[in-house]
């Protein structure tokens, strides 16, 4: 029967084991290890006492993960069947995973107690005591695939010449080597190869390592907020670059984009693992973390200064391939392919959100794919980058001058630069009006003082004709100095 009809069978028959037994395998070999594991409970609490059963109920859940369980069922088999080799093997195997090295090094001298020509477990011990000296070291990467003491099924891979046969076959196909459970467990380490496979990094302590990581990483993001907006973000700002208005302007996009990025990344992550068709089945909480160590790390980099901004985005997509090379130890193709997945989907989800929150605070529709390319060939034709500036000179003490402000063929740059700067530096102190209208007659600054040098700023539109008028009581010769990110055009 195949596993659907298995399923079927055994769901209509739930008192015949042998059946049973052989969907549990079934279940195990397809690697869905969670219901591999309700029918093997079934197996362990109301069949017959089977050694069997045992060593695949603690291989499941080992690939689940629960290695403490693991281990404490192999010790209860081992209660039963004390002289059985494979369990040895596999709680050696499992107490090494939790870091009990010392416990692992018992269990081998047991087993070669109970074959003294075991073929690997002396070996075992050596790189245990050379491991113990600190003298060789092997730090493997999460999560590890042990040899065949853990992969139970296929019981099918030759010791001599290592060809796969098919699971129903008792002798080699190419060699003629018998097939039993102790011809098939494979010595993965090359003989001449002088290190200890030990795990000493077990996942425990990688995802504590992990999360004190992210942790810090996020700690840094909200004092850097906290500090932004206590500091400047509610005083004035006159952006006259895109360095300014990125900085102060968009405070709030950039702040509420980075919190939800915090929460798409592990289910970016999660996406990519089944789009790469990744089998291994990786622990929840190890993607939580890493996803959320990916979004802090762009959290952290849009705070970087302007002379490091740019590196900090340039080595994001190196940063994520290191971590998910390092914690998921995946092939060099599948660690490419999660981790260009992941920077699309973020970038992609950056601008979405971004461009969002904008619409919201703008009140008009912001659309990133025609917006952006127009920001970016706006600042990219500039000969004089921002700010832009003219300066008008009075020997007599007074101007009028007409000036008009170009569009930048953006209207999300025109709406965020619509703030400029005025200076008036007099030759000496004298009283002075300054008066700045739109068109000839609506007053925007009106204002009668007493002083050398004065500053202030306004907001303009990129459609309309601003009228500067300067008077000074005396005829103090001045200069007027408007700066902004708009071209000027004096008429």
């Amino acid at each position: 029967m195949n596993l659907l009809d298995l399923l079927d069978y055994v769901d209509k028959n739930p008192k015949d084991y042998e059946n049973r037994w052989k969907l549990a395998k079934k279940l195990y070999q397809s690697k869905d290890y969670v219901l591999a594991l309700e029918h093997l409970n079934v197996l362990k609490n109301e069949w017959e006492p089977h050694i069997n059963v045992y060593r695949f109920l603690s291989a499941t859940l080992y690939r689940l993960g629960r290695y403490e369980d693991s281990v404490k069922e192999l010790k209860i088999a081992i209660e039963k069947w004390g002289n059985e080799p494979g369990l040895y093997e596999q709680l050696g195997r499992a107490l090494i995973t939790i870091g009990k090295i010392e416990e692992a090094k018992k269990v081998y001298e047991k087993l070669i107690a109970i074959n003294p020509e075991h073929r690997w477990a002396q070996t075992a011990i050596t790189r245990i005591d050379s491991f113990l000296c600190k003298k060789h070291v092997r730090k493997t990467p999460f999560p590890f695939t042990f040899s065949s003491d853990f992969d139970l099924l296929p019981e099918s891979i030759c010791k001599r010449c290592g060809t796969e046969n098919k699971g129903y076959m008792d002798h080699c196909l190419k060699c003629g080597e018998p097939l039993t459970l102790e011809s098939t467990q494979l010595d993965l380490s090359p003989p001449d190869v002088h290190f200890n496979p030990i795990i000493i990094l077990t996942p425990e302590i990688i995802t504590l390592l992990l999360g004190l990581v992210t942790i810090s990483f996020i700690s840094i993001n909200i004092f850097m907020s906290l500090k932004f907006f206590l500091e400047n973000y509610k005083s004035i700002h006159i952006s006259l670059t895109f360095w300014d208005i990125y900085r102060y302007e968009l405070f709030p996009a950039r702040f509420i984009t980075n919190i939800v990025l915090l929460f798409v990344s592990p289910l970016f992550i999660k996406i990519g693992f089944n789009i790469i068709g990744l089998r291994e089945k990786i622990p929840m909480n190890l993607i939580i973390l890493t996803g959320l160590l990916i979004a802090s790390f762009v959290n952290l980099s849009s705070w970087l200064p302007k002379p490091l901004f740019l590196w900090g985005f340039i080595f994001f997509p190196i940063f994520s391939f290191l971590v998910f090379l390092g914690i998921f130890a995946t092939s060099l193709i599948k660690t490419l392919s999660l981790c260009l997945f992941q920077v699309f989907m973020l970038f992609i989800s950056t601008v979405i959100i971004f461009s969002a929150v904008e619409t919201h605070i703008l009140g008009t529709f912001i659309n990133p794919f025609t917006q952006i390319p127009n920001v970016a060939r706006f600042f990219k034709n500039q000969y004089i980058q921002p700010p832009h500036k003219i300066e008008i000179k009075s020997s007599d003490g007074s101007i009028i001058k007409h000036i008009s402000f170009e569009k930048t063929g953006s209207y999300w740059l025109d709406m965020r630069a619509n703030k400029i700067q005025i200076d008036l530096l007099l030759e000496d102190t004298d009283t002075f009006t300054i008066e700045v209208n739109k068109g000839e007659t609506k007053p925007i600054i009106y204002q009668k003082s007493r002083a050398r040098n004065w500053l202030s700023y306004c907001s303009v539109n990129t459609d309309e004709m601003f009228t500067f008028k300067v008077f000074t009581e005396n005829k103090t010769p001045f200069v007027a100095r408007v700066q902004s990110l708009f071209i000027l055009s004096p008429q």
